[in-house]
């Protein structure tokens, strides 16, 4: 089990396997397993930003931009290096 402080994490630039920038993490979303807390899913970009403070403006007005946080799984993020965190690559399924 790795243990990583989530002061760490928040606001760090998530990069995919090229080294692009895909968002900043504003969101880490867990859930009680037993005696542990367990983080889930990790919401990425500045729509996560929005909905970790409730601000929605374009909402109150009556406009949906229909931007949506990047949502991304725990074992979809490597956190090995907690202020560098990189995207794995999802194994490709194979054909039948």
């Amino acid at each position: 089990m790795t243990h990583v402080r989530i002061d760490d994490l928040v606001g760090a630039k998530v990069r995919d396997a090229n080294g692009r920038v895909v968002g900043r993490i504003f969101e880490i979303c867990a859930e009680h397993q037993g005696p542990d807390l367990v983080v889930v899913e990790y919401h990425l970009g500045a729509a996560a930003l929005l909905d970790r403070i409730g601000i929605s403006l374009l909402k109150l007005v009556g406009i949906d931009a229909g931007r949506a946080p990047r949502k991304v799984r725990w074992d979809e993020l490597d956190i090995s290096n907690s202020s560098t965190p990189k995207l794995v690559a999802k194994p490709v399924a194979p054909r039948p």
